[in-house]
């Protein structure tokens, strides 16, 4: 009696530990505003060419499209060295939105197993409110990743990848060119 009491006892405690073993990533959430002195409209039309990332972005030293609006493919060269491709998911003139997603990852270049990426313009008292917004999951998505391939690297290449890129869009917009 006291054995099958033990048992069903040790079997409980390895079920409830099993999920904590299995945990894997966790989705991660990046977002960043920034208000520029231009109009929505004109802000929009930088934005709208996918392609045209590589004329603001400090990051982005080029990119190579591969048909045209939604559904088509964008490799991305960052000037740091290596390429992600991107499928480009949403072109939304009316809500002034593009979205894409990591098609094809290379964790050396950017540590992201996957992610999607939201711009949104709006109109704002001083101009334009652009949002840029990110869903994603690190790059090693093993329960025990390496330190540069973790959540915590992720969410800081993300978010200087947005930071970086809502300081160049601004300047391009505002007059200024690419930063």
């Amino acid at each position: 009696m006291i054995f099958g009491k033990t048992l069903a006892a040790a079997g409980l405690a390895t079920a409830l530990a099993i999920p904590a073993w299995a945990h894997g990533p966790t989705p991660q959430q990046a977002e960043q505003k920034i208000t520029v002195a231009a109009d929505p409209d004109a802000v929009w039309q930088i934005l709208r060419d996918p392609a045209s990332i590589a004329e603001w972005h400090p990051a982005v030293a080029s990119v190579t499209m591969e048909g045209e609006g939604k559904g088509s493919k964008r490799s991305v060269e960052f000037a740091s060295g290596g390429i992600v491709i991107d499928g480009i998911d949403r072109i939304d003139d009316e809500k002034m939105e593009i979205r894409w997603r990591l098609s094809e990852a290379d964790i050396e270049v950017f540590p992201a197993s996957y992610y999607t990426n939201n711009i949104i313009v709006a109109p704002a008292a001083d101009g334009s409110e652009v949002t840029w917004t990110a869903s994603f999951f690190r790059a090693d998505t093993t329960n025990e990743p390496e330190e540069r391939f973790s959540d915590e690297a992720a969410v800081t290449a993300m978010e200087a990848l947005i930071g970086d890129g809502l300081s160049g869009l601004k300047s391009a917009a505002e007059g200024g060119g690419p930063s």
